[in-house]
């Protein structure tokens, strides 16, 4: 069963995505005043997935002029929600980031943080980011950066796996991962550096990994149809407690978030 992949709307998880990709005290504010220090101040910014708000909102509140795009209407609803009364509104657009609808050189700089694995066309979306860009604007890309051998990420990894064989194939429609997008913009003749900003340490049972597969928290859950979760999910947790122990297992995992800076 091939799945005809489209770019991925978070308007199902708009009423639980800050509580599972919020930062922990302190590092929102660490990664806001480092976007600060790398672009300058006042600066009109075009937010690829602005979503909730995570990176809009303490950047709203240190001057930026910001524009969001994204696919999710509920999402944008509830970075308008959770806006401090005293703090600028961003503008919101709801759009393909493949077909951005502002006119060419307008924007200081671009950011994006987590968004270009789930757009489809990535490629065309990172053409579209160039084209809106004043000649000398910034194009500012984040991640969490984790340790590639962490529980969580195997056990992602071992659910694509399981439901690859069944045929589903990869349910992530855009770039495999930020290699992908550092390397299509280097190819365009992009000039790269990079900031690590903040390091914070998490805390996770092995039932606790699992759920955030059975609850279908992440994205690669969405697209597998519910006749195929229930098998997929059980064979995912027999090989997690074969692989890791009992459930009640805890591990502790590294995280920091990096800042790349592009410029042509």
């Amino acid at each position: 069963m091939k799945l005809q992949l489209k770019s991925l709307s978070f308007d199902r998880a708009a009423h639980f995505y800050d509580e599972t990709r919020g930062f922990p005290p302190g590092v929102a504010d660490l990664v806001a005043d480092a976007a600060l220090e790398i672009l300058g101040p006042g600066k009109q910014v075009l937010e690829v997935g602005i979503g909730t708000g995570r990176i809009a909102k303490p950047l709203l509140a240190r001057g930026f002029r910001i524009t969001g795009v994204d696919l999710s209407r509920k999402m944008m609803r509830r970075l308008l929600e959770t806006l401090p009364p005293d703090q600028p509104r961003p503008a919101l657009v709801i759009a393909d980031a493949a077909q951005l609808p502002f006119v060419s050189g307008w924007f200081d700089a671009a950011l994006s943080v987590h968004v270009f694995h789930l757009i489809a066309g990535w490629q065309a979306a990172l053409a579209e980011v160039q084209r809106i860009l004043k000649p000398e604007g910034v194009f500012l890309t984040g991640y969490e950066w984790r340790p590639p051998d962490t529980p969580g990420k195997l056990i992602l990894d071992k659910w694509r796996e399981i439901v690859g064989a069944r045929g589903v194939g990869d349910c992530q429609p855009g770039a495999q991962d930020f290699e992908d997008v550092k390397a299509a913009l280097l190819g365009a003749g992009a000039s790269m550096d990079e900031r690590a900003v903040g390091e914070w340490m998490t805390t996770r049972s092995l039932a606790r990994h699992l759920e955030t597969i059975e609850h279908r928290t992440w994205s690669s859950t969405w697209l597998v149809p519910d006749d195929f979760f229930p098998q997929c999910l059980a064979e995912l947790r027999s090989w997690a407690i074969g692989e890791f122990g009992g459930l009640e297992t805890e591990f502790t995992t590294p995280h920091k978030f990096i800042w790349q800076r592009f410029r042509w």
